[in-house]
């Protein structure tokens, strides 16, 4: 059985550094779905996505360190938007 990392979605479209080579880049994405875990960064000039391995344990400690910096609520539980029009002036679905 693997073992996943709760929260681990809230990573896609947090910006990344790499130290060692320089560069930086966007998470545009999580894979747990391998033995491995990865991100897919979207790095500064490349024009394509790189898979980047992590160990359960350093996917954990990414999680961590984005949410103890942002919002730690759960993304349903946020507060709803204001809108200065009246519901009933509201526009919902296609046009």
């Amino acid at each position: 059985m693997r073992d996943f990392v709760q929260q681990a979605h809230r990573l896609v479209g947090v910006m990344l550094r790499d130290g060692h080579r320089n560069r930086q880049g966007k998470i545009t994405g999580v894979d747990q779905s391998r033995d491995t875990p990865a991100v897919y960064v979207a790095w500064t000039g490349q024009a394509r996505c790189e898979r980047v391995t992590l160990s359960i344990e350093e996917l954990r400690t990414l999680v961590s360190a984005y949410l103890e910096t942002h919002d730690r609520r759960p993304v349903d539980q946020a507060e709803p938007e204001t809108s200065p029009e009246p519901s009933s002036r509201r526009r919902a679905g296609m046009r």
